[in-house]
């Protein structure tokens, strides 16, 4: 699973990354613990536009067919790559809304000894890590409406196996494009043969981990410090 990250890149980095207009209504302020129900930035292809837009989502997938109630189970957070094509639940987002969301890296707990140890995990060449994901619009009224995404989650890689068995799919800058839809003009492909094909874990030798304090544990703590090496 991936339930936790930093996202501390500046706007203008952003921006120049995906050759994109930024749309948020604000930028906000760097995070080093981006937690699930919070809203990082994620970068969308506009068709109308032609280009790749930046906006503010809220970390936690909520359908559009889906009536809100305050009985409702959490909403989740994660998307499995083995059925996120095919679920109900997802489905029609992966067909035509995937979005990415940039991260310098993502918190994964492994267990040893009995407790859980905090890691921090990110490109072992030191680049930005593009996580797929998908997003919805919910909400019955324009005012009302909500843009929501779950990340989309593989199997782990050899480098990332001894701290979990899940890892986010991280996707290179060559598939960016692929993922975002933008060779279609539209925001996801109909025929989704070719996006489907990177539903795989990350290539051997891609991802470092390194060991962080526990301290990230808390989601009320958020400094530069929770990337350094424990």
């Amino acid at each position: 699973m991936c339930g936790r990250s930093a996202q501390a890149l500046p706007s203008e980095a952003i921006t120049r990354l995906f050759e994109a207009r930024d749309l948020r209504p604000w930028s906000p302020a760097p995070s080093w613990n981006v937690a699930p129900s919070t809203a990082p930035t994620t970068v969308v292809w506009d068709p109308d536009r032609r280009r790749c837009v930046l906006m503010l989502m809220s970390w936690g997938f909520r359908p559009s067919w889906q009536r809100y109630s305050a009985f409702d189970p959490p909403m989740p957070f994660n998307a499995r790559c083995e059925t996120v094509a095919t679920s109900k639940m997802f489905a029609q987002a992966f067909r035509h809304r995937r979005c990415l969301v940039p991260v310098d890296a993502w918190y994964e707990w492994a267990r040893a000894a009995g407790q859980k140890v905090p890691h921090a995990l990110a490109r072992a060449d030191g680049a930005p890590v593009a996580i797929g994901a998908v997003w919805e619009a919910w909400g019955r009224e324009v005012w009302e409406r909500t843009n929501t995404f779950a990340i989309v989650t593989t199997p782990a890689s050899d480098d990332v196996r001894a701290v979990h068995d899940r890892m986010p799919l991280v996707l290179d800058r060559r598939d960016w494009a692929l993922w975002l839809g933008q060779d279609r003009g539209q925001a996801g492909d109909r025929d989704t043969t070719e996006a489907e094909a990177l539903l795989r874990p990350a290539p051997a030798a891609t991802i470092a981990a390194w060991r962080v304090s526990p301290a990230v544990s808390n989601p009320r703590n958020n400094a530069a410090g929770l990337l350094a090496a424990a």
